[in-house]
């Protein structure tokens, strides 16, 4: 008998999450070295707050995501002992 395991699974929301960790650094960055002095603290702030609050929407819909791991391996147990 032949099991053809599925992929790994990752949600769009974790994709998201794991996207905006890496950009987060370098977007901050930019920020500070192209804005001007008057603007750096406002833009920072707000900057900071939006990616917080995608954070932690993207970390509560990930989280809401229900994931079966091993179901084609137990659905292939389960065909193959009926009777227990």
């Amino acid at each position: 008998m032949e099991l053809n395991m599925a992929q790994m699974a990752i949600s769009n929301y974790l994709g998201g999450f794991i996207l905006l960790l890496l950009c987060y650094p370098f977007i901050l960055i930019s920020i500070n070295l192209f804005t001007y002095d008057t603007v750096r603290n406002k833009t920072n702030f707000w900057f900071n707050l939006t990616c917080a609050l995608l954070a932690i929407y993207l970390l509560f819909m990930h989280m809401n995501i229900e994931v079966v791991y091993g179901k084609e391996l137990l659905d292939a147990w389960y065909s193959n002992h009926i009777n227990e």
